[in-house]
């Protein structure tokens, strides 16, 4: 029975120094006392009561620039060049006579997509330079 005694009393002091060894330590940055108090709050049972807890959290697919892009309806330069060489396309393939094509209508959007192939991010979203004569194999590409 000695021994139980002797036990928690050993318990108990290796707790207080613990605790004493906290108290001592000296934060140094505001890091740790947002650290601490949110410690504290916790072992208050501060986050007891927080909606949907226990559930699992939805996290959107992608990063989180993306997800604030998108929101923003915001578009990198490239993409929206992209869409302005795609439209271009469409212009001279809606023309009336398709064999008349303007040899500088088309290396006008070449020059766009020389810009494109500079901006773009991965080399492998690249595309060729357009000819008069395939514009609709083009045109799938850059839909």
């Amino acid at each position: 029975m000695d021994l139980n005694n002797d036990a928690k009393e050993m318990a108990s002091a290796a707790e207080e120094n613990q605790q004493k060894e906290k108290e001592r330590r000296p934060m140094s940055t505001s890091s740790g006392l947002l650290e601490s108090a949110i410690d504290k709050f916790a072992r208050e049972g501060g986050f007891d009561d927080l909606p949907l807890k226990g559930k699992p959290i939805k996290i959107e697919d992608g990063d989180v620039l993306t997800n604030i892009m998108k929101n923003a309806n915001y578009q990198p330069a490239w993409v929206e060049l992209r869409k302005e060489i795609a439209a271009d396309i469409k212009r001279l393939l809606d023309l009336q006579d398709p064999n008349a094509i303007p040899e500088a209508e088309v290396e006008a959007i070449n020059q766009k997509i020389m810009k494109y192939n500079r901006i773009v991010p991965n080399p492998q979203l690249q595309k060729g330079l357009l000819s008069g004569t395939h514009l609709h194999a083009a045109y799938d590409k850059w839909e």
